[in-house]
């Protein structure tokens, strides 16, 4: 392990053995659709979560109350280059006790900065492990997503911001924006409108984009969440026809509801 490896550690009340029966009750906190054996060395499984994520794992090594690791044997993301980020790396709990409390050291070894996809993977396991496994030891209900259960904030932040590091913003339209999404501009923009509805919003896009000549520099900060809002912060350089080279620095907001983006605010 090395210090850029995504890691997360937690105290509770509970026992070693409480923590290890969670962290092996892989559909109590993480997806109640796993398929395979998730308890026991050389066990296999699936998660699956929609077309957007699948990745196989094998438990390659398990020492009851102390220490689960899984390989992962396969990966297939829909949203990077590199569909198969993820395979060949480990996902390792380790259980401790400190000052009468037990201690879960969560790290995903080779899940670093560099992966594509790790702000939307690391948001997803702060998610997962410090909210839903903390839930599950803790409480004895965790917060595992199923088909009917929609991205939660952080995933839908995270996934963004990969996009965003792209320029991808109509891929990000196409898969977070609802129908009816409203797009708010400051009052008096210069520029733009208030629009409303999927397709008024992709043809705004469509049209800016048409207007731009040359692009000198564009910056899209990190999501912070709050609630069921995120936002990022946006600077560009750019040539456009009949304004000429303007800069601009922005607040974007966007307010989620059940997995999806119903509107985007622009302060500016």
């Amino acid at each position: 392990m090395n210090n850029y490896d995504f890691t997360i550690s937690f105290l509770v009340d509970q026992s070693p053995s409480d923590v290890f029966k969670a962290i092996t009750n892989v559909r109590g906190w993480w997806s109640e659709e796993i398929e395979g054996n998730t308890e026991k060395l050389n066990d296999e499984f699936t998660y699956r979560y929609k077309d957007v994520h699948q990745s196989r794992m094998k438990l390659a090594d398990v020492i009851p109350d102390r220490k689960v690791v899984w390989l992962v044997l396969d990966n297939y993301f829909n949203f990077t280059k590199d569909s198969s980020e993820w395979k060949g790396t480990k996902v390792c709990f380790d259980i401790t006790q400190q000052d009468n409390k037990t201690k879960l050291h969560f790290t995903h070894v080779g899940l670093v900065p560099e992966y594509e996809c790790y702000n939307a993977c690391s948001n997803g396991w702060t998610q997962y492990i410090r909210h839903s496994l903390y839930d599950l030891i803790t409480k004895g209900m965790g917060q595992p997503n199923s088909s009917k259960k929609a991205f939660t904030i952080h995933e839908v932040a995270g996934q963004f911001n990969t996009l965003a590091q792209q320029e991808k913003w109509f891929e990000i339209q196409d898969m977070f924006f609802t129908e009816d999404v409203k797009s708010i501009e400051p009052p008096n923009s210069p520029w733009f409108k208030n629009v409303e509805g999927k397709a008024s919003v992709r043809k705004k896009g469509e049209d800016w984009v048409k207007r731009i000549q040359a692009v000198h520099r564009s910056y899209t900060s990190e999501p912070v969440v709050g609630g069921n809002h995120f936002a990022v912060g946006r600077a560009l350089d750019i040539t456009v026809e009949g304004l000429g080279r303007i800069q601009m620095e922005e607040i974007m907001l966007y307010q989620v509801k059940d997995g999806k983006i119903t509107s985007e605010q622009f302060f500016y």
